[in-house]
């Protein structure tokens, strides 16, 4: 098997697509750190299954995700291929076989072997126990070395498994010891379930055969049943035919009660149409004459008014003169009121005008003051501008004077500062020369104490390595009694747990055991409960008690009625109850029985049980006698005349009568007595276990403590050595310093010098430029202060201006708001001069219409006297016609009265038809209820026929008995006596007692097919086992040899060994591993460098592949630690297995790129985004 090419896209730095292609050889991957070396390392290993997101340099599983950079936006999936050459290694029919993994942003993922999805488990299988599994050394990233250098012995082994090829077979051993213990569970249930069926047979054998009888009986009764159905049928039919008679009958009342009411109606409704019409002659006649008396009343009416108009003509006439008189003077006055409104409004306008001619001369003059007041604020600016310059210049001049004194005074500090910096600078220099004498003696001395220190420090080495390997060794210990310990709690666990659901038990003791019900209380429990026996009689007293073990123990006859009742309630079955209060235990009659050859005595002696338990089982087990064999009991048997009962220590039992039986013993566990004997047997072993892990718990904590006091110590002499070693390098650093500072300071002093002359002469410039500074300043200053004062006479001008205008135009105002106010009272005065005129004419007019209505009311009394003589006349000849029209209607009133006598005697001789129709029809009714009623019945009984016995009322005629009512009624009542005296019996038992039947020949089939699969597990674990065994020790064997030579070879010297923690148990013991490196001790592998820890670990790697060559290996800068001599040797190795394995290396060292075949550059082309470059050296060269 060949890797080809690596293919990714998304993976970490790899935001686009690369394709690696792989060689068989040598393949070094290199580039600058932090391009993107180590993520083909994790690509592959990613790819291999690898599920650890911290082996792939990440915290979670969505940083092997291209996260984005400045210019690339962050990808949601990434996703990984490799691509293999099948050489017959792989377990496909594929030449090609590509594996594929991907990971989205959500935390999906997805697998793929040539496209096809799969499981991450498929793709470990595929490369179970080629070198390339998760526990191989096939690939070694960074920071790897210490992982395999510092793991457990026992994980240590996990990396010679995989090269021994045994993963596989450790894979599907704990695969099968899973099998094995669940199937141990299902025989163990198994096993209770055919102990339970077999207590169920019997008696639901007694219940089928009752059940059989039952149904026997049924059918009599059924068929007596039918017979019964089929005559009330024909009794029915019968009754249905005389009802329809008797309707037929009823019908024809009926419809001649219905012509006797129709003929009422009739001459009803004639005579109400007489009467309609004859009140329709009543309404006309009647409107006609209040008509006629209508016209009389208001003919008197307006004769009333005119007679009124008369009375009241002179007062009217009256007051007409006098109103009109009153319009005429309201004119007059309207008429003076407006000629005085009019001189008004004349004088107001006349005063507007004034006004509006004062207000003219009044604005001529504010324009005027306005020209002015624009001149004075064109001087006051000019004059303002010229001060803001000169006040500009008055600061800059005083700036620069303030400059010249603050640079004078810095001038003058410096030189002083100049002169002490140059005596200080001389002090410093002898104090410095001093301190490095001083220095020089402690560096000396603290040399001295690192190198005692590193001697004291060596040894305490050598007792923390002793410490280390006795706490290894108790550890070890300890961790396998805890697993002892662990089996033992789950077994105990197991088997509580089937005590406790009562596993074995029937349903309905179970269901007695397990009720709710009040009664529960008086319910001490099960025989199996209340009993200790001890292990050596537990089979005999199992037999002795047989179904009796399911026997329930109550307080008294109460409890064990409630039960029962409970019981048939449920449906649940049967149990045998012993009532303490009730039961009389029978002792034996041949108590010298017990004396015999063989004998152990009665199986009541040798049960334990609380006292007031004592009784029940006296009562089971008094008259049983245990004896050792068969033998022996046959023998006392024969002697005591076959009276006894008798059961051997292997649970033969011997009958009275000489019956006897036995067989083979079910497991233990599928008892409950045997459960509790294991069940107490293991409470014992874990108690046991426990303090055993105790006492290695506080062998380990007593070597942990020494431990830790020698690491305490070993740590502190580190401290102390490390603080020296600071030391020294600080005091030489120190020393190097001083050296530099007493050339600096030396320097220093001299720049000082030569600074202090430079400042003497600076000062004295300054001087010069100060003095003319201050003249210059004067001269701004006399300047500012003359336009300054222009300024001010020039604002108090402006602001004169300012107040002349203000009040001129405030005048101004004030003129034109009251000229406003003369113009509003001239418009009203005008406009009510006006409306007097108009109340003037409305008066005149009024004035005029009075004196109108006065000449019309004269003419209208004259004509008022000629219509109340009219009216007089017509109103006597309406009365005549009056007094005609009501004898009319008092005719065809009379008329109408006698038409309602008529009417009523009519309607009563229709009620009296309509009531007796209405009992006809009550009592046809009650006909067809009462035939409705018999059909409902008849259909009843024919669909009973049709439903229970599948029978007509022709067919049914055939299976009836042919018995008389009485005689039916009479073998009916046998019948039911009969299934009385049966009693309750189960409808399902023959059919449930077949199904059990079946179902105990299954469980027997499934225990033996089990069993016979347990065996073959069993045998396969122990062949499994001997094959990891062999195939382990054969390995381990070769590679040490292959790693004590390779080790020698790569570090020139030296000695290395591999070596088992425990030589006995080859299959669980770990690995350990002790080196000598040339010219030096042995050492523990804790305390070697990084190159020496690098090189063990290669030699190891190099030791695997020469035992088992892996298709191919990837090292991630395992050569860093190395110096360029190991480099070397290290590409001699890699050149030396490239012949049978195929090298990816990642590098940053000149010598294995040197041994390399092809390679790959990795550079960082955008910002987070790495690119491939590929050289194939050979060509190159």
């Amino acid at each position: 098997m060949q890797l080809k090419r690596l293919e990714a896209c998304g993976f970490k730095s790899f935001a686009d697509k690369i394709e690696i292609e792989f060689h068989p050889g040598i393949t070094a991957i290199v580039g600058p750190n932090g391009s993107g070396k180590s993520n083909v390392t994790d690509a592959i290993r990613w790819v291999l299954g690898e599920q650890n997101v911290r082996a792939l340099r990440g915290a979670k599983a969505e940083d092997i995700i291209f996260t984005g950079s400045a210019t690339r936006r962050a990808l949601g999936v990434a996703e990984a291929s490799l691509f293999f050459e099948n050489e017959g290694d792989m377990p496909v029919d594929y030449r090609e076989v590509v594996v594929t993994r991907r990971l989205f942003r959500s935390g999906e993922s997805e697998f793929f072997i040539n496209k096809s999805r799969c499981r991450l488990k498929d793709i470990s299988n595929l490369f179970a126990d080629t070198g390339l599994g998760r526990d191989g050394m096939s690939v070694i990233g960074q920071n790897r070395i210490d992982e395999i250098l510092n793991s457990k012995p026992e994980e240590r082994r996990l990396y010679f498994e995989e090269t021994a090829g045994i993963t596989k077979y450790r894979n599907r051993k704990r695969e099968s010891m899973r099998k094995l213990e669940d199937m141990q569970g299902n025989l163990v249930r198994i096993s209770d379930i055919m102990k339970e069926i077999e207590t169920q047979l019997t008696p639901l054998a007694e219940s089928a055969s009752r059940t059989r009888r039952y149904d026997e009986l049924q059918a009599v009764y059924k068929r007596c049943a039918l017979t019964e159905l089929f005559q009330r049928e024909a009794q029915l039919k019968k009754e249905q035919e005389e009802g329809a008679t008797r309707i037929e009958a009823a019908r024809a009342e009926e419809i001649a009660a219905e012509a006797r009411v129709q003929m009422a109606e009739a001459k009803k409704e004639e005579i109400g149409k007489d009467i309609l019409l004859l009140e329709e002659k009543l309404q006309a006649q009647g409107e006609k004459n209040n008509g006629m008396r209508t016209k009389i009343e208001q003919a008197h009416s307006e004769i009333a008014i005119l007679e009124e108009r008369a009375r009241q003509h002179d007062s009217v006439k009256e007051r007409l003169e006098k109103q009109r008189a009153d319009f005429e003077k309201a004119a007059d006055e309207a008429a003076g009121e407006a000629a005085r409104l009019l001189a008004a409004e004349k004088e107001l306008a006349e005063k507007f005008r004034a006004m509006g001619e004062g207000i003219e001369k009044d604005r001529a003059k504010l324009k005027e003051l306005g020209e002015k007041l624009r001149r004075a604020k064109e001087m006051h600016r000019e004059i303002t501008e010229r001060k803001a310059a000169a006040q500009k210049d008055l600061l800059a001049r005083e700036n620069d004077l303030l400059l010249l004194e603050h640079e004078m005074e810095t001038y003058s500090a410096s030189g002083a500062e100049r002169g002490e910096e140059l005596e200080k600078a001389a002090a410093s220099l002898a104090a410095l020369k001093a301190e490095a004498e001083a220095l020089a003696e402690k560096r000396r001395v603290t040399e001295e104490e690192q190198q005692s220190l590193e001697e004291e420090c060596a040894a305490r080495r050598q007792e923390k390595d002793g410490n280390a390997k006795e706490l290894r060794e108790l550890r070890a210990a300890e961790n396998r009694a805890r697993e002892e310990m662990r089996a033992d709690e789950n077994k105990l666990k197991f088997l509580r747990n089937m005590q406790a659901s009562y596993e074995g038990f029937g349903r309905a003791p179970k269901a007695v055991l397990q009720a709710k019900e009040p009664w529960r209380r008086g319910v001490a429990g099960a025989v199996a409960e209340l009993v200790s026996v001890p292990g050596e009689y537990v089979r005999a007293v199992e037999v002795a008690l047989g179904s009796g073990l399911q026997n329930i123990v109550t307080e008294d006859t109460d409890t064990a009625k409630a039960a029962i009742a409970f019981l048939k309630r449920q449906k649940l079955g049967r149990v045998t109850f012993l009532p303490l209060s009730t039961i009389i235990p029978r002792r034996p009659s041949d108590v010298k029985a017990k004396e015999e050859e063989g004998a152990v005595g009665f199986a009541n002696e040798l049960v334990g049980a609380e006292g007031k338990f004592r009784k029940a089982v006296d009562f089971l087990l008094a008259r049983t006698l245990v004896v050792d064999t068969i033998d022996n009991a046959l023998a006392i048997e024969k002697k005591m005349g076959w009276r006894l009962r008798i059961v051997t220590l292997e649970g033969e039992l011997l009958n009275p009568g000489g019956s006897l039986s036995g067989g083979g013993a079910q497991g233990q566990e599928t008892s409950f007595l045997n459960r509790s004997g294991e069940i107490e047997r293991l409470e014992n072993r874990t108690r046991e276990g426990a303090e055993r892990i105790a006492v290695l718990a506080k062998k380990r904590a007593a070597v942990e403590k020494a431990a830790a006091a020698a690491e305490e110590s070993l740590t502190k002499l580190l401290h102390d050595l490390q603080e020296k070693e600071i030391l020294a390098a600080e005091l030489r650093a120190k020393d190097e310093r001083m050296g530099a500072q007493m050339k600096e300071k030396e320097e220093a002093r001299e720049g000082l010098a030569k600074l202090a002359e430079e400042a003497r002469q600076t000062f004295a410039e300054a001087q010069a430029k100060k003095n003319e500074a201050v003249r210059r300043a004067a001269a701004a200053r006399r300047a500012y202060e003359a336009v300054e004062k222009q300024a001010a006479d020039s604002e108090d001008t402006l602001d004169d201006f300012e107040q002349d205008a203000d009040d001129l135009s405030k005048y101004i105002n004030e003129t034109e708001l009251r000229r406003t106010v003369i113009e509003q009272e001239k418009i009203r005065a005008l406009e009510q001069a006006l409306l007097k005129k108009k109340e003037e004419e409305r008066a005149r007019v009024q004035a005029d219409a009075s004196l109108a209505e006065k000449a019309a009311l004269d003419e209208q009394m004259e004509k008022g006297g000629e219509e109340r003589r009219e009216l007089a006349s017509e109103a006597a000849a309406w009365q005549e016609k009056h007094d005609e029209g009501k004898a009319v209607y008092d005719k065809l009133y009379q008329e109408k009265l006698e038409r309602h006598a008529a009417s009523q005697e009519t309607d009563k001789a229709a009620r009296e038809a309509a009531h007796d129709l209405s009992t006809l029809k009550n009592k046809l009714h009650q006909m067809e209820l009462a035939a409705a009623e018999v059909g409902v019945k008849l259909e009843q009984a024919q669909n009973d026929l049709l439903e229970q016995y599948g029978h007509t009322a022709e067919t049914a005629a055939a299976e009836a008995l042919d018995l008389s009512s009485a005689e039916l009624k009479k073998k009916m009542q046998e019948i039911s006596r009969s299934l009385e005296e049966l009693g309750p019996v189960n409808p399902n038992a023959v059919r449930e007692h077949e199904e059990l039947m079946e179902r105990h020949a299954f469980m027997g089939k499934q225990a033996g097919d089990l069993e016979a699969a347990r065996e073959n597990l069993m045998t396969m674990i122990h062949e499994m086992d001997v094959t990891m065994t062999r195939q382990f020790k054969e390995a381990f064997e070769e590679i040490r040899g292959y790693f004590a030579d390779i080790f020698v070879r790569l570090f020139g010297g030296g000695k290395a060994e591999l070596f088992l923690t425990d030589e006995k148990d080859v299959l669980h013991a770990g690995v350990e591993i002790e080196v000598q490196l040339p010219a030096k001790k042995r050492q523990n592998l804790s305390v070697l460098s990084g190159g020496e820890r690098a090189l063990t670990v290669i030699a190891l790697l190099f030791s695997f592949l020469r035992y088992r060559p892996a298709p191919f290996s990837v090292l991630d800068e395992i050569d860093a630690p190395l110096d360029e001599a190991n480099v070397s040797r290290f590409g001699k190795f890699l050149g030396e297995f490239s012949q049978n394995t195929q090298f990816i290396v990642v590098t940053h060292r000149k010598g294995t790129m040197e041994a390399a075949d092809f390679m790959y550059g990795i550079t960082i082309e955008d910002a987070g985004v790495s690119r491939v470059l590929s050289v194939r050296l050979d060509a190159a060269m």
